[in-house]
């Protein structure tokens, strides 16, 4: 059986994902990089199949979408993060978080669709009216001087959905996708059973409680998807593909 080739953040929201990967098949290597990064992975070959920003995942067709298991939330999060630093009606300017393409394009459809704000995406953080923050750093962080806004929990409000943030793709071209829909399927349900064995190493690690980061884990954040994820996912990729039609009449 052939060494599989895996790629995934190192945050703690998708450790139950991956941390038991190796154990359901040990013909498994696993990369830790930056969601953002792992979609070239994936399209050059170097890695099989990786946990991707579901924005990415969307816009790809020649990749193959596994839609069993990802990173989901059913409205707050906690951990993907628009920090104001001017009140919402004052937001002209929005830093991008570079780890994830997703939560930029989330925080871009809530402040249209939900505040009815147009902004500007720019790709440096001094200065901006707002940046958006993900992972850990976004958990772990004080408020910003205007307020954060949950863009998870906006996104529930504005379309009642649950959203998914990232979710396992395959690489074009790979023979074996039902070993690695099956595989990642038990390596899921093995991780959310070690659960509190992750979340007491996450206390150690950066601080908080076992129980902060357990309650993170276990009712925050959802591993299995629904059908009620799979239509978040669908209504997200028909917001997008408006979003960017619109922008590209705009600028001609």
């Amino acid at each position: 059986m052939k060494l599989v080739r895996f790629a995934a953040a190192d945050y703690s929201n998708s450790a139950p994902l991956v941390a038991c990967l190796s154990q359901v098949d040990p013909n498994v290597e696993v990369f830790h990089g930056v969601p953002s990064m792992h979609l070239e992975e994936l399209l050059s070959g170097r890695i099989d199949c990786a946990l991707i920003p579901v924005a990415h995942a969307i816009q790809h067709p020649e990749l193959t979408i596994l839609d069993r298991v990802g990173v989901a939330a059913d409205g707050a999060v906690r951990s993907v993060l628009l920090k104001c630093h001017k009140p919402v009606d004052q937001i002209i300017t929005v830093a991008r978080d570079a780890a994830s393409g997703t939560s930029n394009v989330l925080a871009e459809l809530v402040l249209e669709h939900h505040f009815g704000i147009s902004v500007e995406m720019v790709d440096y953080s001094d200065g901006a009216d707002a940046e958006v923050v993900i992972g850990d750093r976004a958990l772990l962080s004080e408020p910003a001087k205007a307020g954060d806004i949950d863009l998870a929990a906006a996104w529930k409000t504005l379309t009642n959905l649950p959203f998914v943030f990232a979710l396992w793709v395959v690489r074009p071209d790979f023979d074996e996708v039902d070993r690695i829909d099956s595989l990642t399927q038990c390596a899921t349900e093995m991780g959310v059973k070690c659960i509190p064995a992750l979340a007491a190493g996450y206390a150690e690690k950066f601080g908080k409680t076992a129980s902060f980061w357990q309650e993170y884990l276990e009712k925050t954040i959802h591993f299995q998807l629904t059908d009620a994820d799979r239509k978040a996912m669908g209504q997200f990729k028909t917001m997008v593909a408006v979003h960017q039609l619109l922008a590209a009449q705009i600028e001609d």
